[in-house]
Order: C-alpha cells, then structure tokens, then sequence
C-alpha cells in the first residue's frame, strides 16, 4: 500500500468517529495487513504506534494525551466539540471533559472561544450556573432554507408522536398534555422546524402550549423546552378538541 494512502484512511476512520481515539483503538480498526506494513502488532504500545505513523501523516492530524492514555485526532479541536454538540442532546461543559480527548482546562478554552466567535451557546440552569451547552442557532440551517415540501415535517407526524406519547402505557395512557421535550426528542426534527410547527399550530388554536413545571428539572429538558415570544419557557403541549 503507498505511505500516501495511509493518511487517507485514518482520515475516513476517524471521520467515523467524531474526529478522534485512542491510537490503541485506531490500531485495532485499521486492519492487520495495515499493521503488518506499518510493522505494528495488535498489542502494540500507544508510543510506539505514535512513532510508526508521525513521520507518515503530513501535518494532518495531531496527537493529544489525556491521562494515560494517547489519542489521534483532526488539528482542529474545536471542530470536534461541535461535532458532538450537533447531536441531538446538549451537554454540560463538565460531560464534555468526560467523553471527549480534553483536560477541563482545555475544555474551557475551547467553549469560551466558541461562545465568543457565537458558534456555541450556553445556557444557564436555575442556580445561574453554565450547565448546558449546545451548538449556536447560527450554526443551523435557517427555517426558510428547509424543503417542507418534501413532506418529511408535515402535521400528520407531529400529530401521530403526540398521540404516542400521549397513549403511552407507561404514563398511564391518555395524558391530556404531552411533555415539549419529550416531543422534541421523539420527532428528532430540527430545532428550528419544530419551533416553528409548534408555533404554527399554537396560532392556529389547534393546540394549546403552557409553561413547564416541576417534572422539568433536567438540562436536556430545560434546553428542549420551547421559548415562546415572551421568553417564557413552555414545557407541555395539549391537542385542542374539535
């Protein structure tokens, strides 16, 4: 295989991977004929896998310690934060020095200058401290942009994960109301396609949106909720009887 080649396919392995591992799990996905001509083995050290591919990685990739262990991963640290924040779920900066390649330290800088540049926001808990962190609206396709066309956010659906929730067994079935983020999550719609629908169908007196209670207690849900007009935090939503 030519040493060109072999950038390539870390590239494509840890684009699979949110940008980053552990040079003893990349050793293990690239395949013992890999190794064999990169002259490693399967239980080789992370040392000496760092020095087998240095010398053949162009300047493309960078190598980060955390503990004990040594990660690979893309040269752009805060690409990887935001890719994990571009999943569903928001996280707090503390769970992002727990699953990803950082120090807390580290962390830190790379949020605050997220947030500065407005790529990333944060949002405070009741106790006024920085508990929820999410990728910036900006970073999202505008409303306008979106295809409603294509029928893949249409009323029918939104109605059809409302009547789920609502009948679901384990709440004791015909809620009345269902819980906003619980809608949210359940649809997996962009953020922005959803508030709007949601806001739609409010206007239009189809259904009826009130302010989130007690059960609204987690960050994910905190963050899932709506945020109508006025800036009031809306957790549930109720289909109006025709």
């Amino acid at each position: 295989m030519p040493k060109k080649d072999i950038p390539d396919i870390i590239q494509n392995i840890l684009d699979d991977n949110k940008g980053f591992m552990t040079l003893r799990k990349l050793n293990k996905s690239i395949g013992s004929e890999l190794r064999f001509e990169l002259g490693l083995k399967s239980d080789s050290s992370a040392e000496v896998i760092m020095k087998k591919l240095e010398p053949l990685l162009e300047d493309r990739f960078i190598f980060h310690a955390k503990g004990r262990a040594l990660y690979i991963m893309t040269p752009d640290p805060s690409e990887i934060v935001l890719a994990k924040l571009s999943a569903k779920r928001p996280y707090s900066p503390k769970k992002l020095s727990q699953i990803l390649p950082f120090k807390k330290l580290e962390v830190s800088q790379i949020v605050n200058e997220l947030v500065s540049e407005g790529r990333a926001k944060i949002i405070l808990n009741e106790k006024l401290e920085a508990r929820i962190l999410l990728a910036s609206f900006s970073e999202m396709k505008p409303a306008q942009e979106i295809e409603y066309s294509s029928g893949e956010y249409t009323v029918e659906k939104f109605r059809e994960a409302f009547d789920e929730l609502n009948n679901d067994t384990h709440y004791g079935g015909q809620r009345i109301f269902v819980r906003i983020p619980e809608l949210r999550r359940k649809l997996g719609w962009p953020r922005e396609v959803f508030d709007e629908m949601l806001r739609d169908l409010r206007n239009r007196h189809i259904v009826q949106i009130s302010l989130a209670d007690e059960t609204i207690t987690t960050p994910e849900d905190i963050s899932d909720c709506f945020i109508d007009e006025n800036n009031y935090r809306m957790g549930r939503v109720a289909w109006n009887v025709r």
